[in-house]
């Protein structure tokens, strides 16, 4: 199926346009161009677009159409769906997921950016026959989005990779971001397999609204109480070794990856690989062929002033657990060439009456390191700065705006420079900046 949505740059010929709004968009201003361009048809719904040519069809609203399309084609094929939601980790889990399973069947994957309403149907309608299994990455903002998204989805399997502090200002509580992220087995019918972090706090909660549901159950974390379990994290020189006890058997790997939070990601795949009885070695091999996605822990290395340096980029994203986790990692991180660590992180938002406290718990977490220099970057950093030990403090940006030149940072040969904070904070382009100037020195 050719599906086509807003986009009318994107049309290929004989595709079906859908002519979807936006906040800043109305796609049936474009259904005419779409027709031009080679689409077959465009549903439209304004009457008054579709009077102007017979291969626009009129509907009462285009996206409803669309779903409607998208579940009747999602009924002619086989496809197994896999759903997973999570504070954090989603992406990295569906990356290490994707490459799992495609070494052995077809597999679909939809784009980082369609974990929403729209995203989701359109990816649903984009499935193909030949697609043995595909994997939706569900977000949310608000309360009750994901029970809607999964009735979208209709997961045969589920993963819920953890619980954090993501979007805890629009949510109130943990226990309430449980509940939500809860409800991606809303769509699932009896037979299907939900993997949970036995860790988490509100485990017991999950455990039972599944249970309620009538649908199996697997756990996975550090607990020995889990079914897929770590049980062993160690270092040899730049290299982690990790042991894990898969229902009882024990798997062992190593990985040159030093963020120590991202190994949590290999358990709900080493869960799935074993309900569809794949080879759990090669699926370990797998996992540590994936390429970890854009701006989340990219490690780049940089001769510099007959030295190395080396830039972490984590700027996609920043939740209290995945910033703590981070810098618990570059407290540990080891490397030949490295002399000193220098860490620039921004605001971690919507945490709402609580920004406060994770932001002073994130400074005293820093000065509980061996990191040597601290640079900060927003608003809700700032009342904070002067908390930081005045031997790692070193300068507090507003914004990204006030950051002119990368001589700020004075850089030296041995550095290690790890980046991190709230997507809307825009480091990812002082990334940019970082490999532009590295790159020419």
């Amino acid at each position: 199926m050719c599906i086509r949505d807003r986009d009318s740059r994107l049309i290929k010929k004989d595709c079906l346009f859908f002519a979807l709004k936006g906040q800043n968009f109305d796609g049936n201003e474009f259904a005419i161009e779409a027709l031009r361009k080679g689409a077959k048809f465009a549903i439209v719904d304004r009457s008054s677009i579709a009077k102007k040519n017979n291969r626009l069809i009129l509907v009462e609203d285009s996206l409803k159409a669309l779903q409607e399309l998208a579940q009747y084609h999602r009924k002619q094929i086989a496809t197994k769906i896999i759903a997973l939601t999570g504070s954090n980790g989603k992406t990295t889990t569906k990356d290490f997921l994707h490459n799992v399973l495609s070494y052995y069947e077809p597999t679909f994957s939809a784009p980082e950016s369609f974990n929403n309403e729209l995203g989701i149907t359109l990816s649903k309608a984009k499935l193909s026959n030949m697609d043995k299994y595909a994997i939706f990455e569900v977000g949310m903002n608000m309360k009750d989005e994901i029970c809607h998204l999964s009735n979208l989805i209709n997961p045969d399997i589920a993963i819920i990779t953890n619980i954090g502090e993501a979007h805890i200002g629009n949510l109130g509580s943990k226990e309430n971001i449980a509940i939500e992220k809860s409800n991606i087995i809303e769509g699932m019918s009896s037979g299907g397999v939900v993997l949970l972090p036995r860790d988490s706090d509100y485990f017991e909660l999950l455990q039972k609204k599944v249970s309620g549901k009538k649908l199996r159950y697997i756990t996975f974390g550090h607990s020995n109480k889990s079914d897929i379990q770590i049980t062993e994290i160690s270092r040899v020189k730049d290299r982690i070794l990790l042991k894990f006890r898969i229902f009882g058997e024990i798997f062992q790997t190593s990985s040159d990856i030093q963020n120590i939070s991202i190994f949590n990601n290999y358990l709900p795949v080493l869960g799935i690989a074993n309900i569809l009885n794949y080879d759990l070695d090669e699926t370990l091999k797998n996992i540590e062929n994936s390429r970890l996605h854009k701006s989340r822990w990219q490690e780049f290395d940089f001769e510099f002033d007959g030295g190395q340096i080396k830039l972490i980029d984590d700027s996609y994203n920043a939740s209290p657990t995945s910033m703590f986790d981070a810098i618990e990692s570059i407290d540990s991180y080891r490397g030949e060439q490295i002399f000193r660590k220098i860490i620039i992180i921004g605001d971690m938002l919507e945490l709402g009456d609580l920004s406060d406290k994770y932001h002073s718990e994130l400074v005293n977490r820093i000065n509980r390191t061996n990191i040597d220099h601290v640079y900060f970057c927003g608003e809700y950093l700032t009342p904070v700065f002067s908390k930081l030990s005045p031997k790692k403090r070193k300068k507090q940006f507003k914004s990204i705006e006030y950051i002119h030149s990368i001589d700020n940072f004075k850089l030296k040969r041995g550095d290690l420079i790890f980046i991190k904070g709230s997507n809307k904070i825009g480091l990812n382009n002082l990334v940019q900046e970082f490999i532009n100037y590295l790159a020419l020195s």
